[in-house]
């Protein structure tokens, strides 16, 4: 949520009053702080009265020292309320219809999934819009060339189009206060099937790839240590897709501790069964987005099958691909052997 503080004229004869040192020319009536969605500061804004007509304030031209007392005192004198950037508001329109919006599987999809494109892409104008016209207007109200042509380079490097949208591109987007807009528009645009624009989440030196904070949350929100159903969070791919994190329940169920699966490949750590299974599984997680309740089955301590039912969904994450599991055995199978810890322990306590 952004947020606008407001200095009105009392909250402007208390400031002037409290800073008798500080300049702030007796006709400006009123000044707003805009934060961004982060609560940080991002522009100031003010209006001076000039001969009974409403002029604006050029902001960028008040003292330092000015600028800041106002951003330190803003949470005491001024008035507080939402605000949304102008044109931001069609953005988040054309996201809310996304959102109501279902994936079509049927034989309709094409047509639906031309329409989502079509959606995303005339969001993606209005945010880029947005973006070249804070940068431009930055560069013509600069007086440092150097400035003025970095500027003019970073609107330059503006992708023209949602496809072409990096991560290497979020500087540019988050200079503009757009980033979180465009952010969302890509993420949509991942998951209604562009899978060719997928990336895999990138593995440090040490082959332990990181958790970034949006998938953390989830992890922290959704799941995890409380939960009686196994969840695992792993990076995508066929043979090289890494453990990213399993709550307490899937080690019982494997009958292994974590030392043993973080960071490791999932095919190589004897868990994941390579099968015609989940070369299906993997192909519908491509191509759908998830799946809901697939019979497969995973290796336990000690090399037993165990039969497992698993419904998934295809995570993106800051433009990066991750497998989400949650898995439940299937009851009363017991091709299971003796020794496999934990699990056994589970299916006799089930039975």
């Amino acid at each position: 949520m952004n947020t606008v503080i407001v200095f009105d004229r009392h909250a402007l004869a208390q400031f002037r009053a409290d800073h008798p040192w500080l300049r702030l020319s007796d006709d400006v009536i009123e000044v707003s702080l805009y934060l961004d969605d982060n609560g940080a500061p991002l522009r100031l804004a003010g209006k001076r009265l000039n001969d009974d007509l409403l002029d604006e304030v050029d902001c960028d031209r008040l003292p330092a020292a000015t600028a800041f007392a106002i951003v330190r005192c803003a949470p005491a004198l001024g008035k507080a309320r939402a605000w949304t950037p102008a044109g931001e508001q069609d953005v988040w329109r054309i996201l809310q219809e996304l959102f109501d919006m279902p994936f079509d599987t049927t034989a309709h999809a094409s047509a639906a999934n031309k329409i989502r494109n079509g959606l995303l892409d005339q969001g993606y104008r209005i945010a880029r819009q947005l973006t070249l016209e804070v940068l431009n207007s930055r560069a013509i109200k600069t007086e440092e060339p150097a400035e003025r042509l970095r500027l003019c380079r970073a609107a330059g490097s503006v992708p023209r189009s949602l496809t072409e949208v990096r991560e290497t591109h979020r500087p540019v987007f988050l200079e503009a206060d757009t980033w979180r807009m465009v952010a969302v528009l890509r993420d949509e645009f991942l998951l209604a099937g562009r899978n060719d624009q997928l990336t895999m989440a990138a593995i440090p030196m040490d082959g332990r790839p990181g958790i970034p904070a949006g998938l953390r949350k989830i992890i922290d929100e959704a799941l995890f240590d409380a939960a009686p159903i196994a969840f695992s969070v792993s990076t995508t791919g066929y043979q090289n897709s890494r453990f990213i994190r399993v709550n307490q329940s899937y080690l019982d169920m494997v009958g292994r501790s974590w030392a043993e699966l973080d960071g490791c490949e999932m095919l190589a750590s004897g868990v994941a069964v390579d099968n015609p299974g989940r070369r299906r599984r993997l192909e519908l997680l491509q191509q759908q987005g998830g799946y809901s309740s697939e019979r497969a089955e995973i290796r336990v301590a000690g090399g037993g099958l165990l039969p497992v039912l698993i419904s998934a969904k295809r995570l993106v994450v800051s433009g990066e691909a991750y497998d989400l599991e949650a898995i439940s055995v299937i009851r009363g199978d017991t091709r299971v052997p003796a020794g496999s810890g934990n699990v056994v322990r589970l299916l006799q306590s089930a039975g």
